[in-house]
């Protein structure tokens, strides 16, 4: 594999969240979900939400992902184990590759990476979303066997005067 994954710690976790909170938001807007001028706000606390006791939130992980030969940081992920009772499932919260380092394999590997440490943690399936506009990220899952289980719609909606 080409890279590894490190765990955060509470150093790591505030630079990731420097990088996470505007890139939520900003996917947010290019969706059409948020607003510009509230979407900042609503990213920070759609985080403090989700991870309350920050990189130590039960069931939450969050890595790094470093380059195997350098030790570089090239990207993170953020995955959560969840019980459905008979079964336990991990969805992907967040994973990036940060631009200087994408088209190097980094992603897939990153991938394997996550798959194996959510199988040690008893997981049987490996869940993420992704937004419509990010067509790469859409041709990458597809490639590694990610299916489309469900898609959420919107319709605008105008009320004539």
């Amino acid at each position: 594999m080409k890279v590894s994954l490190k765990m955060m710690n509470r150093e790591a976790f505030s630079e990731y969240l420097k990088i996470a909170i505007p890139s939520y938001a900003k996917a947010n807007i290019d969706s059409g979900r948020w607003d510009e001028s509230e979407a900042l706000e609503r990213s920070e606390k759609a985080h403090e939400t989700l991870l309350p006791d920050g990189e130590r939130t039960k069931n939450h992980y969050l890595f790094n992902i470093t380059e195997n030969n350098s030790q570089n940081r090239v990207g993170h992920i953020w995955v959560k184990i969840e019980d459905n009772c008979h079964t336990k499932s991990a969805f992907i919260y967040d994973i990036e590759i940060y631009e200087a380092h994408r088209r190097n394999g980094y992603a897939k590997s990153a991938f394997e990476c996550i798959e194996k440490r959510v199988a040690e943690l008893g997981a049987t399936s490996l869940g993420l979303h992704v937004f419509k506009q990010n067509a790469a990220a859409i041709a990458l899952y597809s490639s590694i066997g990610y299916q489309i289980i469900s898609h959420n719609m919107q319709k605008p909606i105008v009320i004539a005067p």
